[in-house]
């Protein structure tokens, strides 16, 4: 996640009107507030972010943010949502030309294991982690913003190979959450910890080669 700050125009820094009801959202104000919004939450955590430091950070007005986004765990939830959205299965298939379940399953895996190890995803299961102790509130927002509608459609997918006879799988939610718990393996713990830094895409590639071979071997019919 990548702050658009510095694309907003001295126009959109010093609008302090109130949009009329009804009016269509400014995209791109949307996007700047949104991205502002991932850094500092990954920064700050969820209570150290304020909505006047976002408005600063987005180059837009308070007033701005709360007319596109009425609360701060709204904007929190859509934050998270919009980026985890970038990973879903059918994005990730959309690059394969000919579907097998092989090709399929190595796609999917592949797009999920980049974001199970990526730079924000690890950031924010700090913060997930750092919080924990104050209740369950913040980490049940991040569950349904994001990772449960994703958990949803790995199922969906996983199920579509069933449906054909080609996985064998009385399951689905444990098939998926075994795929997961193998496209994260050592590499996710030493990353959560500090033991190693950003992965490399090949390190990705072969991560989540070796979880498609063990799912296979577990579920293919």
């Amino acid at each position: 996640m990548t702050e658009t700050a510095a694309v907003m125009s001295n126009g959109d820094q010093a609008d302090d009107s109130r949009p009329t009801r009804g009016r269509p959202r400014d995209s791109e104000k949307n996007s700047a507030i949104i991205d502002a919004a991932s850094v500092l939450f990954l920064e700050n955590g969820f209570d150290g972010t304020s909505m006047d430091e976002v408005a600063r950070r987005a180059g837009v007005s308070k007033q701005t943010v709360y007319s596109h986004f009425s609360s701060k765990e709204q904007l929190f939830a859509d934050a998270i949502h919009i980026t985890i959205a970038k990973y879903f299965p059918d994005a990730a298939l959309q690059t394969v030309e000919v579907h097998t379940l092989e090709s399929d399953l190595h796609a999917v895996a592949q797009t999920f294991a980049r974001l199970l190890l990526s730079d924000d995803a690890i950031a924010m299961h700090r913060v997930l982690v750092a919080a924990a102790g104050k209740g369950p509130e913040l980490a049940q927002m991040f569950w349904q913003a994001g990772p449960q509608e994703m958990n949803e459609k790995l199922e969906e997918f996983i199920g579509t190979w069933a449906e054909k006879g080609e996985l064998r799988i009385d399951s689905l939610e444990k098939a998926s959450a075994q795929l997961i718990t193998l496209l994260k393996g050592k590499l996710h713990f030493m990353r959560e910890i500090g033991m190693i830094g950003t992965v490399s895409e090949e390190e990705i590639k072969e991560q989540a080669a070796e979880a498609v071979e063990c799912f296979l071997k577990l579920y293919k019919a």
